[in-house]
């Protein structure tokens, strides 16, 4: 084998550059300072917390300790981490100490922080500006130890690991061996010259027979992808691109491809028109990546990601992923619904038929496989599909044929009504009538601020098997009360529900025009007469003034159905009733059921007997409310308040079954981890109904330090004008108080053990948000050092508090770093979900 000289070095032109950096670096100084400044951020709690992973260096028995930040904290002002590097090795041994390998400093998007939009570009870089193709695959260092020895790593670790079957580092090496064996290079040679110019080669390794992503590498595409060269420092420095591919022509590396512009409006202008094809030269790809220079000499990147194809062709591997985990074709992507759906149409038969194929998929192998087949059997490429201008009537269209209704067909009535009508005994009636496959959602029953939990709880009812039809219970007596549902049902539909589940909406009209007058008269008589059996309207307590008052105002506004205009025209269907007649409701349920056997027998086939219907109606008015409404401002007098004393402070989940979602959605690599345990607690029924994220609590504040007992102080103050008013118009003591207030935040983690499953979570913009303002609140914060949500427990005698311990422990034993572990626990990264909401509430 053939040895390249070592002696020679690099090059003259990159030796005078990295003379000229050096000059600006003490670099042993450096990595002392580093070291400390690191050691100093991994004792911090959460925001720029460090940390740190030994790693043994493969057919080497030196070591080097791997430092890493959560992601969310680059790029925030007010964070100032020690380095901004994405991947940085430290040999543990080396006297003094030494960098051994370093990614660049983190950058991003167009328009994704302060820093890269437009305007800021074009006042603080400066040209030239070298573009590169950003290539699709996983990020391999490459450096060198004194003797030669490479070393070479993933982004967060080199060597050996037991928490993963797919290694990144050591795919990396195998592949560079092959390679420099081809070109008949010692591996020394790479190894000595690197060493000797102290910098890290940063490749991008591309081969879809170890790992598909999302655009195709050929067999003779596959390898490492050299895109920089970075100097071993504690300051980002790099070498420039004309350089780099110099460097890997010399020792077989592939090459990124590049070209220059030279003023921000021209480079502009041609990145956002390459955006409008996704291409580059006819081939798809990701984007580029710029590099360029501060106006003070600085290197500084970003990137220009495309949005399509690889949006569309990212939404189609995960809807696959979904559907082998969990057999739904339930998502909640808001493009490309009618393509992704084709699509899914064609590769379920495929994998139903393939258990290898499913296994291969959830490996990361098969992917584009199944695409290419896919778009080969629909006559199109990916980017055809997306020009197509047929494709994009679909999509508005949204694949479903309105009017076909069959046995997946589920409805939904709306009544539109004043009170007093016997819109509830009526739904009561027809839900006793069809105990299992009619749903019934009763607005008065819902409390706390979230209007829309009317839709979210009638659609998981909807949802589920058997259910054939839901009552959404409220009077909708004005235009914008219906508009109102029909806006929820559209945003809300397909998080619930297949997409291609017609959902019929039947309109229940209890008042036509005609007999709003005599109407009146009757309803007033009924709600005197029933007393307080209602749950906002309290005859006998309020007194019959104030009972004229409410009726009277829904009466005055009220705006009787018009299907000659918006939001009525939208009803699938119209059924009129009447409330004058003895038993009205008795009479109005017949009235549907008979309209509904003409109209829609799949819904109803045969009308029941009369001795059913009787049955029926006679239990429901036996119907007493559990729950007590409060509307208007009551009488102060007749109540009872006494102080109300918080006992913590969350932030809660209001829509599980989304939120569940998400975990299940963000846990889709979980097979490189093995089995999911939240399918499992599920399953056992052990996932806990109320969720969210204690932000302080009183035990742990009273024992705390002088900043978590300021925060404490700061709650209370904050919400005591909602508990004074609370202790005064509530007889009883309520357990449960809802703010305005709102949290923002990410998932992280999930952790799990024998005992509990939490979710590990990020908040966002700083804290607590005004939910009048959308400002951050000052000085309020969550004093847990992990702020997490309890998911499930698994065993009966463990308390959620436990979230808190497991936490601690996988953060000192295995620093929070992916993968199962021989002790029982196990930590799955939740990477690139969605930021949610969550309500600030008080727990008294």
């Amino acid at each position: 084998m053939t040895t390249t000289n070592s002696k020679s070095g690099p090059p003259s032109h990159i030796a005078s550059i990295l003379r000229t950096i050096s000059m600006n670096l003490n670099v042993n100084e450096s990595c002392e300072r580093l070291i400390a400044d690191l050691e100093a951020a991994s004792q911090l709690h959460k925001r720029g917390k460090a940390y740190k992973t030994l790693c043994q260096i493969t057919n080497c028995d030196r070591t080097v300790v791997s430092w890493k930040f959560n992601e969310w904290d680059y790029g925030k002002s007010s964070i100032q981490l020690p380095v901004n590097a994405r991947g940085l090795f430290i040999l543990e041994d080396a006297k003094p100490p030494r960098i051994a390998a370093r990614g660049y400093d983190k950058f991003f998007n167009v328009g994704e922080v302060p820093f890269t939009s437009w305007d800021w570009l074009s006042a603080n870089t400066v040209g030239p500006y070298d573009v590169t193709v950003k290539e699709n695959g996983c990020i391999i260092f490459v450096s060198g130890l004194e003797d030669g020895t490479l070393l070479i790593c993933s982004k967060h670790s080199t060597g050996a690991r037991d928490d993963t079957d797919r290694n990144h580092s050591i795919a990396g090496e195998k592949f560079l061996a092959k390679q420099l064996q081809e070109h008949n290079i010692d591996s020394r040679a790479l190894g000595l010259e690197l060493y000797d110019m102290n910098a890290t080669v940063v490749a991008e390794y591309c081969d879809d027979t170890f790992e598909e992503h999302i655009l195709e590498y050929s067999e003779d595409a596959a390898g490492l992808y050299v895109h920089g060269i970075n100097i071993n420092s504690r300051k980002f420095e790099t070498l420039p691109i004309s350089d780099v591919t110099t460097f890997a022509d010399k020792y077989g590396f592939k090459k990124v491809n590049y070209f220059t512009k030279h003023d921000i409006y021209s480079l502009r202008k041609f990145l956002e028109q390459s955006a409008l094809v996704g291409s580059y030269e006819n081939k798809e790809i990701e984007g580029f990546v710029i590099r360029t220079r501060l106006q003070d000499g600085s290197p500084f990147f970003f990137k220009f990601k495309f949005e399509e194809p690889y949006l569309m062709y990212r939404q189609w591997r995960e809807a696959t992923k979904r559907y082998i985990e969990t057999k739904s074709r339930v998502f909640s992507f808001k493009k490309h619904r009618f393509i992704t759906n084709k699509y899914l149409d064609f590769v379920i038969p495929l994998l139903d038929a393939d258990e290898q194929l499913r296994d291969d998929y959830m490996k990361d192998l098969a992917i584009i496989r199944l695409r290419k087949l896919f778009l080969l059997d629909y006559g199109l490429s990916g980017l055809e599909i997306l020009n197509s201008e047929k494709i994009k009537e679909l999509e508005r269209e949204n694949a479903i044929d309105y009017n076909t209704v069959d046995s997946n067909t589920k409805f939904m009535f709306f009544p539109i009504a004043t009170i007093g009508c016997g819109k509830t005994t009526t739904a009561l009636t027809l839900q006793n009538l069809y105990p299992t496959q009619w749903g019934h959602v009763q607005n008065d029953d819902i409390s706390g601020r979230d209007k829309a939990m009317l839709m979210k709880k009638s659609l998981d009812i909807l949802a589920q098997d058997g259910v054939k039809a839901v009552i959404v219970d409220r009077n909708n007596h004005q235009f914008r009360e219906r508009k109102q549902l029909f806006e929820w049902f559209a945003e809300l539909k397909e998080k619930y529900m297949p997409y291609d589940c017609n959902v019929k909406i039947i309109a229940l009209s209890f008042l036509p025009y005609e007999d709003v007058e005599e109407t009146s008269k009757l309803t007033i008589t009924r709600v005197l007469a029933r007393g307080d059996r209602h749950q906002s309207i309290k005859a006998e307590k309020d007194g019959e003034k104030k009972v004229l008052g409410i009726m009277r105002g829904f009466i005055n506004r009220y705006q009787p159905l018009d299907v000659n205009k918006e939001p009525d025209n939208l009803f699938d269907y119209v059924v009129t009733l009447r409330v004058l007649e003895r038993d009205s409701s008795r009479s109005n349920v017949q009235t549907i059921l008979h309209a509904l056997k003409a109209k829609y027998p799949i819904l109803v086939p045969e009308m029941p007997s009369q001795e059913r219907i009787t049955s029926a109606f006679e239990k429901s008015l036996q119907y007493e409310p559990t729950i007590t409404k409060i509307i208007g401002g009551g009488n102060k007098s007749d109540t009872k308040g006494k102080k109300l004393k918080p006992i913590y402070f969350s932030a809660e989940i209001m829509d599980r079954r989304s939120f569940l979602q998400v975990i299940r959605d963000t846990s889709s690599q979980i097979s490189t981890v093995g089995s999911s345990p939240i399918s499992e607690a599920e399953e056992a029924g052990r996932v806990l109904r109320n969720l969210h994220i204690t932000l302080c609590h009183w035990a742990s504040c009273k024992k705390g330090t002088k900043g978590e007992k300021d925060i404490w102080c700061e709650f209370n103050k904050r919400y005591i004008k909602l508990l004074k008013q609370t202790s005064s118009h509530s007889e009883e003591s309520p357990k449960h108080l809802k703010t305005k207030d709102k949290v923002k935040f990410r998932l992280t983690r999930l952790l799990w053990d024998d005992k509990i499953i939490t979710a590990t979570v990020n908040l966002l913009d700083d804290g607590i948000i005004d939910g009048d303002t959308g400002d951050a609140i000052p000085r309020l914060a969550c004093t847990n050092e992990f702020p997490h949500v309890t998911l499930a427990l698994l065993k009966s005698e463990v308390n959620p508090f436990y979230s808190n311990t497991l936490c601690k422990y996988m953060n000192e034993h295995h620093g929070l770093l992916q993968g199962t572990f021989e002790d029982g626990t196990g930590c799955l990264e939740l990477k690139h979900g969605p930021e949610m909401t969550a309500d600030i509430c008080i727990n008294l």
